[in-house]
Parts: C-alpha cells; sequence; structure tokens
C-alpha cells in the first residue's frame, strides 16, 4: 500500500480514508485480515491447479505392457518352455533332502502320462507335460519327490481335464494305484489330495499307504506334488512343502510372470 498517511482524525491508505475512531481501526484490522485470508487461499487454490494437472501419476499414460487398473496379466502361454519353467529346479528344493536331482522329461502330449488314463480330456487337449524327480539317488526308496505339470490351452479345458482325473480315482474298481482320498492343504483353484497304496506282505494285508500326493489346478495348469516311498508320518510334512513349491511357480505363471 503506497500513499499511506495518520492523522488524528483519519486514516488513509491510498485512495481510502477511513476515520481514526475505535470503530475505524477495527474495521481497518478486519479488511487487512480478510485481504491476507484471501490471498492465502488464492494461492492454496492455484498449488491445487497445478496438482491435478495431466502431469498427474493418476493420469500418467501406462507403460508398454502394463496392466489396466482392475485387470490382470495374461498367463504365459501353454507351452513346453513354460513348462520347463514351471517345474521345481535345483535351487527350489533343500538338497539335504533330496540330494539327487532328475533331468526334466518334457513332452508335448500327455496321451502316454499313467493320470490321464481314464480323463479324455487330459490326453487329447494338453499342451505342453513336464515332470521331474528329486529324491537320495536314482531308482533309490525313501523320501523321493515328483513333480508334474500339464498345461493347457485355456482354463476351461484344464478344469474339465482335473475333473476327468478325480473323478477315474474315485471309482474304487480302477482307481489310479490303489488311492484313496485324503484331505490335504487346498492349492490353487481346486484340488485333491490322494494317498497310494505299497506292496502288500502275508503279514499285513492291509494296504500300506507309502505315498501322498496332491493334484491341483490354477488357470490353465494341473500341478502334481508327488511324496514317494515314505512310511513314515513325516510324508504329511514333506507333501505340504513340496505342493507349496509347485503351487507358488504355477501361481507366478498364471499371472504371467516369468520364473
Amino acid at each position: 500500500m503506497t500513499g499511506s498517511k495518520v492523522t488524528r482524525s483519519q486514516i488513509a491508505l491510498g485512495p481510502l480514508t477511513i476515520n481514526n475512531t475505535r470503530a475505524g481501526r477495527l474495521s481497518l484490522v478486519a479488511g487487512i485480515i480478510l485481504a491476507v485470508l484471501m490471498v492465502t487461499l488464492a494461492a492454496y487454490g492455484g498449488v491445487r491447479l497445478f496438482d491435478n494437472t495431466d502431469d498427474s501419476p493418476h493420469n500418467a499414460p501406462s507403460e508398454p505392457g502394463a496392466t489396466p487398473s482392475g485387470g490382470r496379466a495374461a498367463a504365459l502361454p501353454p507351452t513346453i518352455e513354460t513348462v520347463r519353467q514351471i517345474l521345481p529346479d535345483r535351487s527350489s528344493m533343500d538338497a539335504r533332502e533330496y540330494p539327487w536331482a532328475g533331468k526334466p522329461e518334457l513332452r508335448t502330449s500327455a496321451a502316454d502320462v499313467a493320470i490321464c488314463r481314464a480323463a479324455p480330456e487330459c490326453q487329447e487337449n494338453a499342451t505342453a507335460v513336464g515332470v521331474v524327480f528329486y529324491g537320495r539317488g536314482e531308482n533309490e526308496g525313501q523320501n523321493q519327490a515328483e513333480f508334474l505339470v500339464m498345461a493347457f490351452p485355456d482354463a476351461g479345458a484344464a478344469h474339465r481335464a482335473y475333473v476327468d482325473i478325480v473323478q477315474d480315482i474315485e471309482k474304487s474298481d480302477r482307481g489310479f494305484n490303489n488311492s484313496r482320498k485324503v484331505a490335504l492343504e487346498r492349492r490353487g483353484e481346486e484340488s485333491q489330495g490322494l494317498d497310494q497304496g505299497g506292496p502288500d506282505t502275508k503279514s499285513n494285508p492291509t494296504p500300506l499307504f507309502i505315498n501322498r500326493s496332491l493334484i491341483f489346478r490354477q488357470g490353465a495348469f494341473i500341478g502334481v506334488a508327488h511324496q514317494m516311498d515314505d512310511p513314515t508320518e513325516q510324508r504329511s510334512t514333506r507333501i505340504h512343502s513340496l505342493s507349496a513349491i509347485l503351487a507358488d511357480r504355477i501361481a507366478k505363471a498364471d499371472a504371467g510372470k516369468t520364473l
């Protein structure tokens, strides 16, 4: 403000003249406070305006390959290479429990996969199959692990194959490897635990269930974690860790993540 002048009877602020009385001085103070508030609000409004420009992260263009808000990335393709990535590798396994590692076997058909023998959807529609073994030594018993992974064109085909496999297992007259259903930790979108019997003896006519496995489906993939040749109760905890390893790798492939 320029041109300010104070006399006994008046206060002059530029073109504005106010009587120099108690009421006049109060009006002057109120006017100054109001002016300061208006300037402050104007500055705040300017900051908010700049905050909401197109440079905001909320309005920034998506990077190439980014997933739209609320969507999900496409799963890895149902190929041999994807199945190879899903199969647990040496670094995934405890070398003390499973010192020996087999070489992964891969193929483009499930026609000769034992668990698919009475599952037409599995035999006809699987696009890639892989299996790998771990254990104490090739052809040695006690604590062996097997992983089987099958890929299908889409989740619908994988679901139908899963249902075919489980229904075959449930048929007592030709169940796979003398299997019985058992409650195990759930994996993927649908899963079923199984116990498989070992050889009988004259002194023990009751089947000895020494193998335990979990079959599950996640998206367009079916996985089987199989704990073999372990007559101890430890197989219940071992199958838990084995199925967790496989489920994590399948979930990443289903989410489009390269392993």
